[in-house]
Formats: structure tokens, C-alpha cells, sequence
């Protein structure tokens, strides 16, 4: 779905020559982060026996950081210029309407997780965000997972995706819609199921909320049927959405240091990530009517089967 050009091939072929040096690299740092700590810890074990172990684990622990820092490091910062590159090229060839800005790293996920109060956690992991403008929608995903670490235990309670839409001029009732609600939550809220179309809902506003909202109900199914666990919270102008995920997000199938970035296969999920991503930030926004919605998820299908993927192990829709 990348178009490459001479320009392009140039530009790939650069970043991987950096990989390719790197990886080089890695074997004489590997050898002496490793041969160092073994010397060392046989010259302990020889002259200060009792002091082997603790000398052997610190040794042991500079040879990573020895690594980390020369290696590691490098090659996740080389990691992010290409998929910045890749989601460049794609989104001015195929969205050059859009405007937005990539982090690589955790920005807002706290803040807005504890304001939709969708999952209880108190671990915050996130990467890879996207924030920007489509069609006067802001726009806000990323890669997420939510976890809860109490005294030993940590326990995930949410990993996949997370959205966050402002729509100006929209008026949505303060409400969340899930598709499995906790016990506590169907025992001490509001929650009430609509089983047509397999979610249940919690608002004070239920005229309102069938008003503003009923037009999503065919779509959401479809998410759910899909991806299993979805959570979404509306007020005003606002959507939060969390859709159950297990892809790997702009990185499919995952870099590694001895292997090409040069790959068709990369630069085509990239693009059917990103397609999937804001064709549901469309849909959401209400831009897509529903007949609109059900020709693009049948091309989908299509795609799927074009590609030989089956479509129930797949990360979007």
C-alpha cells in the first residue's frame, strides 16, 4: 500500500544500512559485555570467594547495561525513525488531509482512562500515539495496557487500543456503553442490557441516548463480535473507546535487529492498521452513514480473504 519510489528505496535503504551496522555491532559487544563479567568472576572465585556471587551478579548486570546502552538503545530509537518514516509516506500518499503528530512513548492514557473510569487499574503502559485532525475531528489512539499491581501480584485488566474523539458539535449524553460489565458494575449501577444489538449501557438520558447514539448500535456490534471486550464513555463533544486487542501496532511483524526493514509485508499491514484505525474514528464521528459502513467492512472481508487471513484472528475490523 507504500508506493516505492526511487525517493523511498533511498530512504529505506539508508535506515536499514543503519540496522545492518548495528547488528555488526552487537556481535563484538555481546562477545565483550560477555568475556569481561567471566573473567572477572573467575578471578573472584580464585581471590575473594566469598564475595564470587554478588561480584558475578554485578558484573552480570554491567554487561547488560553495556549492551543496552550500545545496542539496545540505538536500535529502538532506529526503530522509531522508521515506522515514523513509514507512517509518513503512507498518510501523504493516502490521507494528505489529515494532520497529526507519532510519540513513540506514553502521553495521556492516565488522564484519560481515570476520566472515563472505564477500568479500575493503577499501571499505565502506552506507546506508539497518533494524535491529530480528520475532517474537524480530533483524534487521539494509541497502544495500550492497563494493569493492577497490588503487594507481588500484578494482574492485566485491559490490553488493546484506546480512542479518544472530540467532535465539535456534537451533544452525547453523558453515558458508557460495554459489551461485559463487571459484576459490581450490573449489581450497583445502572447498567441495562440491550440484547438486539449485545451491550449493555448505563445514562440517565436513555431518550437522548437512543437519539444520539442508536445510529452506532450496528457498528459497536459488529466491534464486539469482533474484538470481544469494548468499552466506550460519551459526553458532550467526547468519545472514549477501548477495543480489546492483542495486534501489535505498527509493528507487524515485530523489527529485530538481524532482519531487513525492507519488508512488503510490513509496509502492508502498516497500512491496513492505520485504514482500520480511522475508518473507525469515522464512523464514530458519525461521517460514514450505514450503508457507507456496510460496504466498507464487506471490502474488508474481501481484503481478508485476498490476503488468506481469517478475519476472527485479526487485530482491526
Amino acid at each position: 500500500m507504500i508506493k516505492e519510489t526511487p525517493e523511498f528505496n533511498q530512504q529505506m535503504t539508508a535506515l536499514d544500512e543503519e540496522r545492518a551496522d548495528l547488528y555488526k555491532k552487537s556481535s563484538r559487544i555481546f562477545l565483550l559485555a560477555l568475556i569481561i563479567p567471566i573473567a572477572l568472576i573467575i578471578m573472584a572465585i580464585a581471590f575473594v570467594p566469598d564475595a564470587a556471587i554478588f561480584l558475578g551478579v554485578l558484573c552480570l548486570a554491567f554487561a547488560f547495561m553495556i549492551y543496552y546502552f550500545s545496542i539496545g538503545l540505538p536500535f529502538n530509537h532506529l526503530k522509531n525513525k522508521v515506522r515514523e518514516f513509514l507512517l509518513q509516506e503512507f498518510m501523504q500518499i493516502y490521507h494528505p488531509n489529515i494532520s497529526y503528530y507519532y510519540r513513540s512513548e506514553k502521553d495521556r492514557v492516565k488522564e484519560i482512562i481515570k476520566t472515563s473510569r472505564l477500568v479500575s487499574c493503577n499501571q499505565y503502559h502506552e506507546e506508539d500515539v497518533i494524535t491529530g485532525t480528520a475532517n474537524n475531528i480530533n483524534f487521539y489512539l494509541s497502544e495500550i495496557k492497563l494493569q493492577t499491581t497490588t503487594g507481588k501480584s500484578t494482574v492485566t485488566v485491559f490490553k488493546g487500543i484506546l480512542f479518544k474523539l472530540k467532535i465539535p458539535g456534537r451533544n452525547f449524553p453523558p453515558a458508557q456503553i460495554q459489551s461485559k460489565p463487571g459484576l459490581l458494575k450490573k449489581m450497583f449501577g445502572n447498567f441495562v442490557e440491550n440484547r438486539s444489538f449485545g451491550f449493555w449501557y448505563d445514562t440517565y438520558e436513555r431518550e437522548k441516548f437512543e437519539e444520539k447514539l442508536g445510529s452506532l448500535f450496528p457498528f459497536i456490534r459488529h466491534l464486539i463480535q469482533q474484538q470481544k471486550d469494548i468499552r466506550i464513555q460519551t459526553d458532550g463533544e467526547e468519545i472514549t473507546i477501548l477495543m480489546k486487542s492483542d495486534m501489535k501496532f505498527l509493528d507487524d511483524p515485530k523489527p529485530q535487529l538481524s532482519r531487513s526493514f525492507k519488508d512488503e509485508t510490513y509496509y502492508q499491514k502498516i497500512g491496513q492498521q492505520i485504514n482500520s484505525l480511522l475508518f473507525i474514528v469515522e464512523a464514530f464521528a458519525g461521517k460514514l452513514d450505514k450503508q457507507e459502513v456496510i460496504e466498507r467492512l464487506e471490502l474488508k472481508e474481501l481484503e481478508y480473504r485476498k490476503l488468506g487471513l481469517d478475519e476472527n484472528n485479526n487485530d482491526f475490523v
